[in-house]
């Protein structure tokens, strides 16, 4: 059932131009350069987060006062502050209401012009 009445005719439908079921569609360069792409930027963020984010064991009998603080040990008030401390953070809690402003006018946007079937395949 349409929520919002009009043809999607002007929406934007894919064009299938490749069969991707055929081998030789897979034993391409292009797909090649993708598989290193994707395997060293994640192999680089994994070397990154072990470095910087790997919780190192507490020093002493196991005692909580006694525990060596980590880099990844945050108290209360820092959640919601921003890593830089030059930002103050009423400008980013406006840029994120901003950013949802403009993300809801684009679901809005996408939902009249396509209609409210779009959210079927969501909810699945």
């Amino acid at each position: 059932m349409r929520l919002v009445t009009g043809s999607p005719k002007g929406s934007w439908q894919p064009i299938i131009t490749a069969d991707t079921t055929t081998q030789g569609y897979w034993l391409n360069w292009r797909v090649l350069v993708c598989v290193i792409w994707v395997l060293l930027s994640a192999i680089v963020s994994s070397l990154i987060i072990l470095k910087y984010e790997a919780s190192r064991k507490a020093t002493g009998n196991g005692d909580k006062e006694e525990q060596k603080e980590t880099s990844s040990t945050l108290y209360e008030d820092e959640i919601w502050r921003p890593c830089l401390k030059g930002i103050h953070p009423v400008w980013l809690l406006g840029f994120r209401v901003f950013a949802f402003v403009v993300l809801l006018v684009l679901l809005i946007l996408t939902a009249t012009a396509d209609g409210g079937s779009i959210f079927y395949f969501y909810t699945q």
